[in-house]
């Protein structure tokens, strides 16, 4: 699958987007396997402080809000689009 990464997600990452092939998951799993692949740093800006994640966090599935999914536990396929971009605020 693609997951691309933006703004701060993507300086810790040091790329813009990158392929993973792995088996069947949710997106809870893709997002624990990349907290563990890129660290605290990583899993600081998509974590909750009740442990879950995704919360302030924004994340797409082929354009589309995973909360408009099955949330966390939306199944992925090989063929998906992730975009993940860490918590954005403005005014």
């Amino acid at each position: 699958m693609q997951i691309k990464y933006f703004a701060t997600l993507r300086d810790i990452t040091r790329v813009s987007e990158e392929h993973i092939s792995v088996p069947e998951q949710t997106l809870e799993e893709l997002i624990q396997f990349l907290c563990a692949r890129y660290g605290r740093s990583f899993a600081k800006w998509v974590s909750c402080e009740d442990g879950g994640f995704g919360s302030l966090s924004i994340f797409l599935i082929n354009g589309t809000d995973y909360r408009s999914l099955d949330g966390l536990q939306t199944r992925l396929k090989d063929s998906d689009v992730i975009s993940l971009f860490p918590p954005i605020a403005g005014g």
